[in-house]
């Protein structure tokens, strides 16, 4: 199914509720579509921070990695025949370790020809190239911990290799128990491993809808605002980013300047406390700095003051990426899915590696918890072929859109069932409530809602306070409370009067 509308999308992006969407056909003019790893490794010099996870455990936080400065020149030779015996990775085998050269500014460690080679004139922001840009290298394995940013909306260019994304809407914030240990500046963590969850600690996950997607290159995902993602690479992997600022954002620098005021004594404190725990695992990820009371006090003073003095911008970010693709089809992601050769991340053959199809989608291939789908089975030589040919037909019928669909749940549950039709509206409306106020009135009225829910959550963890011994782990309960978001609208609100 085609839809060839310019409303449709249109009304599609500026909704609230739009999902995800996959971008086909509009980076294939990049000269960042030419990079490998290899490539990138003669033109980027210098030492480069990554982090590395034993394969075996995947649910690492970022403090709890392995973490060594290497070369991408080292990065490309890991693992072969001429890796050199002074690399940092040598001690590690990538069997047994994935690494991660991740969140990397390139304008800080690339030439301006290499920034250049990226270009997002197309989605409507004719002045961002690589200054403006992110980039993350990676091999089969390395992932990023499910959370959501707290600025902005996201748009992601796959360059090499496959990611998967695993993605949840802003209203199913419940089902995953958000978290400020470890705390990243305009992140929230997710304490959910969302490929291997416990349901028995987490019972409310089992009902979020994930939206999965295998991001190949060439391919653009836009991230929403405010959506959860946990991101895998499943073979070696460039990926690159731009976020872009949103007129929201004023909500969300006073939520974090706030958060950032109340959690910097409490994480001074656990560094005073002489626990082995507090010496062996971090709460504050690497490159965050804990500022003093009087710094944070500015920060707040600055978020408040710039939001009473902001001015709507004539043309939001949104509308000049809306109107950039508007004209764009809008294609049925099941009947593309149908057309392609079927895959998991432990079906890549070598000669899959050789030849990547530029711009199929594989959602649905892999379940919500990276398992393969053995229901299926193996495409003949023969289908793989005649699926390259449908793609190289692909390219030819120009760019276009996918929505990427949601995970339907087993509706044989009568709860589930008799829940299904006020289930999205409630949650938007909560997610709402909880995460920011557009405006002190309506934060007001959100907040009312929200009274008796807030005080409910600080009551339950006081509870678990009182029964906590372990210093270190009350510390947690205590920073865990006073940062819930609840908590924090309570506090914008008390200043905004």
């Amino acid at each position: 199914m085609e839809r060839n509308s310019s409303r449709s999308v249109a009304d599609l992006i500026m909704s609230p509720n739009c999902p995800p969407l996959v971008l086909h056909g509009l980076i294939d003019h990049w000269n960042a579509r030419r990079w490998n790893i290899e490539l990138l490794s003669h033109q980027v010099k210098g030492k480069l921070s990554c982090k590395l996870s034993p394969k075996t455990h995947q649910n690492l936080w970022e403090t709890q990695c392995i973490h060594e400065f290497i070369s991408l020149e080292e990065f490309a030779a890991w693992g072969k025949s001429n890796e050199e015996k002074s690399s940092p990775l040598n001690k590690y085998k990538p069997e047994d370790f994935s690494c991660y050269i991740d969140y990397k500014y390139m304008k800080d460690i690339a030439s301006d020809k290499i920034l250049k080679d990226l270009d997002w004139g197309v989605f409507g922001f004719p002045d961002r190239d690589g200054k403006e840009s992110t980039i993350w290298i990676g091999s089969e394995g390395c992932y990023t911990n499910c959370h959501y940013d707290t600025y902005g909306f996201n748009l992601v260019a796959q360059i090499q290799g496959r990611k998967q994304w695993i993605l949840f809407p802003p209203w199913e914030t419940s089902y995953l128990n958000p978290t400020r240990i470890p705390y990243e500046e305009s992140s929230v963590f997710s304490e959910v491993n969302v490929k291997n969850p416990d349901l028995q600690q987490h019972p409310q996950f089992q009902k979020a809808r994930p939206y999965t997607v295998i991001l190949e290159p060439g391919q653009v995902l836009y991230v929403p605002r405010h959506w959860w993602h946990f991101v895998e690479s499943l073979e070696d992997s460039i990926s690159v980013n731009t976020w872009i600022e949103m007129t929201e954002d004023f909500e969300s620098r006073v939520s974090e300047a706030v958060t950032r005021c109340l959690i910097s004594p409490l994480l001074g404190a656990r560094d005073e406390l002489s626990d082995e725990e507090t010496e062996s695992d971090s709460w504050i990820n690497p490159g965050e700095e804990i500022l003093s009371p009087d710094a944070n006090l500015q920060l707040l003073q600055l978020a408040i003051s710039l939001r009473r003095h902001k001015t709507e911008e004539q043309k939001s970010s949104r509308k000049m990426f809306c109107e950039a693709v508007k004209n764009l089809p809008i294609r049925d992601q099941n009947r593309l899915m149908n057309r392609k050769r079927k895959h998991s991340h432990e079906d890549v053959g070598n000669e899959y590696r050789k030849e990547p199809k530029v711009l199929s989608m594989e959602t649905g291939v892999v379940n919500k918890h990276g398992k393969k789908d053995n229901s299926r089975e193996e495409d003949s030589e023969e289908q793989f072929k005649s699926s390259k040919d449908l793609q190289c037909k692909t390219d030819v019928d120009g760019p276009y859109i996918v929505v990427v669909q949601s995970e339907e749940k087993d509706e044989s549950d009568d709860n589930l069932k008799s829940d299904k039709k006020s289930f999205t509206s409630d949650k938007r409306k909560e997610c709402e409530q909880s995460m920011e106020s557009d405006s002190s009135s309506k934060g007001d009225k959100n907040l009312e809602r929200t009274d008796s829910r807030s005080t409910q959550d600080i009551s339950q963890t006081s509870s678990v306070l009182e029964a906590s011994e372990n210093r270190s782990e009350l510390l947690r309960k205590l920073v865990k409370s006073v940062t819930h978001p609840n908590v924090i609208q309570e506090i914008i609100k008390e200043l905004h009067r």
